[in-house]
C-alpha cells in the first residue's frame, strides 16, 4: 500500500486475492466487499485475517460486507385454478389425450399446498386416461383430511408420491382407469410418482403411477402420461372449463332402439346439469351418461324411448308417453326393477333452429335435471 510521509494515500484501495474456495474480496476507501458462492465460518476467519494483515498500518475504520451469490431459488408453486392436458397410455397401451382441471390451494396437514388433479371421472365414467390424484381425500368432496401423498423436492423438480399402503376407497378417491364400460376397473395408486417443474404460471411434468384394483381384484394397473397445466385464475375455486367426456354409445342389432319408431336424437351440447338429490360423487357419471344418451320420440304414436350408455339393463332404456301438439312436447315414463324405480320426464322443444330438451331423471335416491341442445342422429 502506497504511503505519503508514513500515512496512507488519500485514495486507498484494497484487493485481497487468493483461493478461499472461490471467495473474492474487493474494496474501496473504507468498505470491503466479499463475494462468494458459499462462505463458511472457517472461510470468514481467513478473510478477516487477510483483510486485517493488509490494513494493519491504517487507522481507517474498515467495514467488511460478505454477500453470498447463491443459486436462484426454485420457483414457487402458485395457488389457483389450472386447465390441464394429459397425454399418454394406460393398461394395454390404450392411448388418450384428455383435458381436465388442477386446483392448488393453501397447505393442509403439514403439506405446503393442497394438490387436486381431476381429469374425467374414473369412478363413474371410466375411460383410458381418467384420473383423480389429490394430496388429500377432501380434494373430491369426501374422504380423509390426512395426506395421501408425500411431496418431495430435488433441484427444480417436485414429486408427489402416493403413501403406502393406499387408504381404502372410502377415504381416498384417488384413482385412474384404462378402459371403458361396465367391466372397467378403477385402480387406486400406491406406487410411482407425479413429477413436475414450475415455469411462471405453468406446470409441466410426467405421471407414472401403479395401483391396485379398487374392487378387490388381484391385478395391478399402470398409467404413464405427460401433462401441462396453465393457471387461469388465482382463485382455486374459480369456475373453469373442464369438459366431461360423454360415454360412447355402442349400438348393435340387439338394442331395443333398432325397432323403436320415431325421430332419433343425440346430445349436441349440455347446457345445464344439476344434482337434485343423492350423492355428489356420482354426478359426473350421470352427466356423462346423459351426454352419450339416445332419445327417440314418436310424436305421431305418442311414445318415446330414453336410452343412456353404460346403464343398468334392468332399468334402462326407459319408455313412456308423449303429449302435446307441438312444438313443445311433454315426456313422461318409468321402469321398475325389484324395489327400484327409474323415471324420466320433461319437455322436448322443437320450435328453434335446433331442438332442446329438459329432462329429470330419478333412480331411487338419485335425481338430476339436465338441459341440452339436441341433434338429429
Amino acid at each position: 500500500m502506497a504511503t505519503t510521509n508514513g500515512e496512507p494515500a488519500a485514495d486507498r484501495h484494497v484487493q485481497v486475492g487468493g483461493n478461499v474456495v472461490g471467495a473474492v474480496v474487493t474494496g474501496n476507501d473504507n468498505k470491503v466487499d466479499v463475494h462468494a458462492t458459499t462462505v463458511s465460518r472457517r472461510q470468514r476467519h481467513a478473510i478477516w485475517a487477510a483483510v486485517t494483515a493488509g490494513l494493519l498500518a491504517s487507522v481507517a475504520v474498515v467495514a467488511v460486507v460478505i454477500s453470498a451469490n447463491r443459486a436462484p431459488d426454485r420457483p414457487a408453486v402458485q395457488f389457483g385454478a389450472y386447465t390441464v392436458t394429459v397425454r399418454g397410455s394406460a393398461i394395454g397401451g390404450a392411448a388418450f389425450d384428455l383435458q381436465g382441471e388442477l386446483r392448488i390451494r393453501k397447505g393442509a396437514a403439514k403439506l405446503p399446498y393442497k394438490w387436486c388433479l381431476k381429469v374425467g371421472n374414473p369412478w363413474g365414467a371410466p375411460a383410458p386416461g381418467m384420473i383423480w390424484f389429490g394430496s388429500h381425500g377432501t380434494c373430491f368432496g369426501a374422504g380423509t383430511s390426512d395426506p395421501l401423498v408425500e411431496i418431495r423436492t430435488s433441484g427444480t423438480e417436485t414429486s408427489l408420491v402416493p403413501l403406502e399402503p393406499a387408504r381404502p376407497a372410502g377415504e381416498n378417491a384417488n384413482a385412474f382407469t384404462a378402459t371403458t364400460g361396465l367391466l372397467a376397473t378403477a385402480y387406486v395408486p400406491d406406487r410411482g410418482e407425479l413429477r413436475f417443474r414450475v415455469q411462471e404460471s405453468t406446470l409441466t411434468g410426467t405421471i407414472g403411477l401403479l395401483g391396485l384394483s379398487a374392487f378387490g381384484d388381484s391385478g395391478r394397473g399402470t398409467m404413464t402420461a405427460t401433462f401441462a397445466a396453465a393457471r387461469v385464475s388465482e382463485d382455486p375455486d374459480a369456475l373453469i372449463s373442464s369438459p366431461i367426456q360423454p360415454v360412447p354409445w355402442v349400438s348393435d342389432d340387439s338394442t331395443p332402439q333398432r325397432h323403436f319408431p320415431g325421430t332419433r336424437y343425440t346430445v349436441k351440447t349440455v347446457i345445464d346439469f344439476t344434482r337434485l338429490s343423492g350423492s355428489a360423487a356420482w354426478t359426473d357419471r350421470a352427466r356423462a351418461r346423459f351426454a352419450g344418451a339416445v332419445l327417440i320420440v314418436d310424436t305421431s304414436g305418442g311414445k318415446f324411448m330414453y336410452d343412456p350408455p353404460d346403464a343398468r339393463s334392468d332399468l334402462f332404456p326407459v319408455t313412456g308417453g308423449v303429449t302435446g301438439a307441438g312444438p313443445v312436447y311433454v315426456l313422461a315414463g318409468q321402469r321398475r326393477s325389484g324395489d327400484l324405480t327409474t323415471t324420466v320426464g320433461g319437455t322436448l322443444d322443437t320450435s328453434g333452429a335446433e331442438p332442446t330438451a329438459t329432462l329429470t331423471f330419478t333412480s331411487g335416491e338419485e335425481s338430476h335435471r339436465a338441459t341440452a341442445v339436441l341433434q338429429r342422429a
